[in-house]
């Protein structure tokens, strides 16, 4: 229900481009106030801050919508992505009170019809059914107050977006379109020299005290996953029952966990339930379990890891599975996170100094080549070799990306031959040779598509910028560190 919200709102989606998701997908409704920062505290923006408990909601959120394993929010450029587009969020809701941005109630309800969700709950007189809206919003987490709040932010944000986007129409001009249509269409004929720190790992050495001291700087790297020990019952939904029976034994199923909350074995007694235990259960489920197991499903776990269960010793409510049956479980040992022995982890402690170590290594014996390249571009390397010569264009980079694309197009080519080089995170550095270029033949339609490529590149580096503006103006200042 309501899926549009967070993936067919079109002007958010074309013009955002992943900088700025619809606001609940990540925040929720809490979001939207402010208050002190405190140990558990991720960002603080101007005013606002990020808590830990929202953070880690969004973590999952993102995973969720992705369709990506949960066990994949731990690693760091996923946070950090996702704590950038919260920091952009937070910002954008700045800049819309600053700007005193306002949507009138006609145009929220117009907004609110587009949902056929809504449309249905039209009474015969065309206005809508308060009650069922009510219930209809209650069913998806919300209040009618907190919906037409994220709306009316979405429908503000897409007001900015659009004011940025109009600056845009000079684009149009044919003389303009079409001097882009060439820089982008002309290829560059490229070589590329690797230092990578896999080729200097045998000369690195690792002194007991380097990895001492990583292992002291770097203490949040070497916490042991937090895990619960817990028993749980099952109400398999027989298919021998008819569905009044099964209705009838379900409800006293939910009844008992419910009321008679401490333990497991009433309701195990009350319904001939056997009552079964695990140990070492994560909030990303088991491996050894089947993926279908009750423990492992995304519901259960969210509600066996709630706050309410590990803290109140309590069972949690039933919660219905995928496959129709009813599980409840009861937390009997909460293993909290905790920094590991220093000397569980030596060994790996020594490969990580390593590999920065001989990753530094690269980077300083393949800067110093670069500059020495970049005063003869044909200079032997010894013990080294340029790769085959590829062409490569802005429509076309291969696989260029980031920095080694804009340095490579953003050499002159009335300088070439030239070299410039870049460093490729967590490997080393990589050296480019730009010998020529050439002008690709292609025909008008092609021409044309490349023209929409080229608007959508230039609205994304105006919002960019917009953007970049809006943090110089607003502190951010981040609290925890991804890594």
């Amino acid at each position: 229900m309501f899926d549009s919200v967070r993936k067919h709102q079109k002007i958010l989606q074309l013009i955002l481009l992943l900088l700025i998701l619809p606001s609940f997908v990540f925040l929720g409704v809490s979001s939207y106030t402010g208050s002190g920062t405190n140990d558990s505290d991720v960002a603080k923006v101007g005013g606002d801050v990020i808590t830990g408990t929202e953070f880690d909601n969004a973590l999952k959120s993102q995973a969720q919508r992705a369709g990506i394993p949960l066990e994949m929010t731990n690693s760091s450029a996923f946070k950090n992505n996702v704590l950038n587009q919260m920091i952009q969020q937070k910002l954008l809701r700045s800049e819309l009170k600053a700007l005193h941005l306002q949507v009138s109630d006609a145009r929220l309800a117009k907004e609110l019809l587009q949902f056929p969700e809504i449309q249905a709950l039209k009474k015969p007189d065309g206005t809508i059914d308060a009650d069922k809206y009510r219930l209809l919003l209650q069913s998806n987490g919300l209040s009618i107050s907190q919906f037409q709040d994220i709306k009316k932010a979405e429908l503000m944000s897409a007001d900015l977006q659009f004011a940025i986007a109009a600056k845009q129409e000079s684009v149009n001009s044919e003389v303009v379109s079409q001097k882009l249509i060439s820089a982008y269409g002309i290829e560059r004929e490229v070589q590329v020299m690797f230092f990578l720190a896999d080729q200097y790992r045998q000369f690195i050495k690792v002194e007991p005290q380097e990895a001492k001291d990583y292992f002291q700087a770097h203490p949040s790297d070497f916490q042991t996953t937090p895990t619960v020990d817990v028993e749980y019952v099952v109400l398999h939904r027989d298919p021998k029952f008819d569905e009044k029976e099964y209705s009838k034994t379900a409800d006293a199923f939910a009844n008992t966990v419910y009321e008679q909350a401490d333990s497991l074995r009433p309701v195990a007694d009350t319904l001939h339930l056997k009552v079964e235990k695990i140990s070492g259960l994560t909030a990303q489920g088991l491996a050894r379990l089947d993926k279908a197991h009750p423990l492992n499903q995304a519901k259960t776990l969210k509600a066996v890891f709630s706050d309410e269960v590990i803290k109140s010793n309590k069972n949690t409510d039933a919660i219905q599975l995928p496959n129709g049956d009813l599980v409840s479980v009861h937390v009997t040992q909460y293993n909290a996170s905790k920094t590991q022995n220093y000397e569980d982890v030596r060994s790996g402690i020594e490969k990580i100094v390593s590999s920065k170590k001989a990753e530094e290594m690269a980077i300083k014996i393949g800067s110093d080549q670069a500059e020495q390249l970049q005063k003869d571009p044909k200079m032997q390397v010894s013990g080294k070799e340029f790769s085959k010569p590829i062409w490569v264009s802005r429509v076309k980079p291969l696989d260029l990306a980031g920095e080694p694309l804009e340095k490579v197009f953003g050499v002159d080519p009335k300088e070439l031959p030239k070299v410039v080089y870049a460093k490729i995170p967590g490997s080393g550095i990589a050296i480019y040779r730009i010998n020529q270029t050439r002008s690709s033949s292609q025909d008008s339609k092609v021409q044309i598509e490349q023209f929409k490529q080229i608007a959508e590149l230039n609205l994304q580096n105006e919002l960019s910028a917009y953007f970049a503006n809006m943090r110089d103006r607003h502190t951010v200042k981040l609290l925890k560190s991804m890594q």
